[in-house]
């Protein structure tokens, strides 16, 4: 695949999550937030401050930082919605999520119980860190339907039929004597490759949908740490304003939830979109 060297989802993954952490950490190490900010004296300041190594030194740091907090978006958000949910791309095929949020782990076909109380742990502080996804995942999300109607509705017939059909017929131009597994075999790796090359004029949609739910994940990452922050600062410190402190934690927490949403409806559609390029 071919990619420019700053394209919109080095812009919209990478640059505008940093820029927008950096900002939110200057926001909250100041006791007054937001009304320093609106003072005219203090933006006089601002402005003095400001100069081209400043702006350079800014746009660096907020590249670099996306970069980090992109990673460890990926490793919690990311790996949360598939132990949770499934795999997209199951999901739209109606294939069954054999695999629950906490699993048994195996070790040369035996089970392990060193590996399962590992997992059990590590996906269990992970449920509490995101506390603001997981919560209002199975309480909000079930309640409502999201889950299902945002991130795990099938395509439905005869639309399932065909994809199967096609996703077996590229497998066996590899090995012809292949049998596809839909519940086990990880298919997606190919049919990602296989969807953006031939179909030139979706590229662009593609990578549209890439560079959203990327950026969606990163700024729900953000806004999960700042709920984190936020219920550390209402647990250990006494001399705070408890109900603006509440006020700002649960916009916080509703940040949070919309934008995890808003990632898991676009992971979806491109997910949707390799699989209908095959019908084409």
């Amino acid at each position: 695949m071919e990619k420019n060297p700053f394209s919109l989802f080095d812009f919209l993954g990478y640059f505008i999550p940093g820029a927008f952490a950096i900002f939110l950490v200057c926001f909250l190490q100041n006791n007054e937030g937001i009304l320093f900010y609106l003072k005219l004296e203090n933006i006089k300041t601002l402005n003095n401050t400001i100069s081209i190594p400043y702006i350079t030194f800014f746009i660096i740091l907020s590249y670099i930082l996306g970069h980090v907090l992109s990673f460890l978006s990926t490793l919690t958000i990311e790996n949360f919605t598939v132990w949770m949910f499934g795999y997209p791309s199951k999901n739209l095929l109606g294939i069954p999520k054999v695999v629950k949020y906490f699993e048994k782990k195996k070790k040369n076909n035996t089970f392990n119980w060193g590996l399962t109380l590992l997992s059990f742990l590590l996906r269990f502080l992970l449920f509490i860190f995101l506390i603001p996804i997981s919560i209002s995942s199975v309480s909000i999300g079930n309640i409502l339907n999201l889950n299902n109607s945002v991130y795990k509705k099938e395509l439905g017939e005869p639309y399932e039929r065909f994809i199967k059909a096609k996703i077996e017929d590229i497998f066996k131009k590899h090995d012809i004597y292949y049998r596809m597994d839909f519940i086990n075999d990880d298919y997606n790796k190919l049919l990602i490759h296989h969807s953006y090359n031939i179909n030139i004029p979706h590229q662009s949609k593609l990578m549209n949908y890439v560079a959203l739910y990327g950026f969606l994940r990163v700024i729900s990452f953000i806004f999960n740490l700042l709920s984190v922050f936020l219920i550390l600062k209402l647990l250990f410190l006494k001399e705070i304003n408890l109900k603006i402190e509440l006020i700002i934690m649960l916009i916080s927490f509703f940040l949070t939830y919309i934008t995890y949403l808003g990632y898991l409806k676009f992971y979806r559609r491109y997910s949707q979109e390799n699989l209908m390029i095959l019908l084409l």
